[in-house]
């Protein structure tokens, strides 16, 4: 009966971060029509990346907007991840959110970050402004995906680890088609710079994910 107890609880917040999502959404939807029209049809035509790509503004309010959006979704899935692999329910389930959330953010805006000082380093800040705003349409689209499907798990349906695993599979694979279709649609201005292009791959594509990889092994072997 405790832990039912504590699930309600949890749901409480949750439910209000919801609304908070949803009004975050409404703004975006009815502030910025136009782009967010282009947006919903971003997995059927490339008419928002043509548009908006050509002077990719990557801190405008409606990509600041899907991101907040894009964090608490993938907090949501990486929370519901943390409590199907733990045996303990957290006594705080609202602040072991908020550190998923603050880990999450913080690699991203780093992550960011590094990539940004690179493309000063080698000269190239147009294309990596393209690119950065290419990946971050393609993952604010797919958190708004996912999110459904974490408020279903929630609220309806409490998955299993298998159906976890094939999810995370779905979303590693989506992330990897995103990255081959950039890499194509840009493969002359790669073959032209490889050794820029192999430096970036190892060191803020392969690299970052590596280490959280082995960190993350490393707590769950604690």
């Amino acid at each position: 009966m405790e832990v039912i107890e504590r699930h309600a609880v949890s749901q409480d917040w949750i439910t209000l971060l919801l609304l908070l999502v949803l009004v975050l959404l409404v703004v975006a939807r009815y502030a910025f029509t136009q782009r967010f029209a282009h947006f919903s049809m971003l997995f059927a035509t490339d008419k928002y990346l043509l548009l908006k790509g050509k002077d990719p503004n990557l801190f405008h309010p409606f990509n600041v907007l899907l991101f907040v959006v894009n964090v608490v979704s993938a907090g949501l899935f990486i929370f519901i991840y943390y409590l199907t692999f733990t045996d303990a329910y957290p006594e705080r389930p609202m602040v072991t959110f908020l550190r998923i959330i603050t880990a999450y953010t913080t690699f991203v805006l780093l992550k960011f970050s590094l990539e940004k000082i690179l493309a000063d380093v080698v000269s190239v800040n147009d294309k990596m402004n393209y690119y950065l705003f290419y990946k971050l349409s393609y993952r604010n689209f797919m958190a708004l995906i996912l999110l459904p499907v974490s408020i279903f798990f929630i609220y309806t349906w409490e998955p299993t680890r298998l159906v976890l695993y094939i999810l995370l599979g779905l979303i590693l694979l989506m992330n990897l088609i995103t990255l081959l279709s950039i890499f194509i649609k840009n493969r002359q201005y790669i073959a032209t710079h490889w050794f820029y292009f192999i430096l970036y791959l190892c060191a803020l594509e392969i690299g970052p994910y590596y280490i959280l990889y082995k960190l993350v092994t490393k707590f769950q072997g604690e």
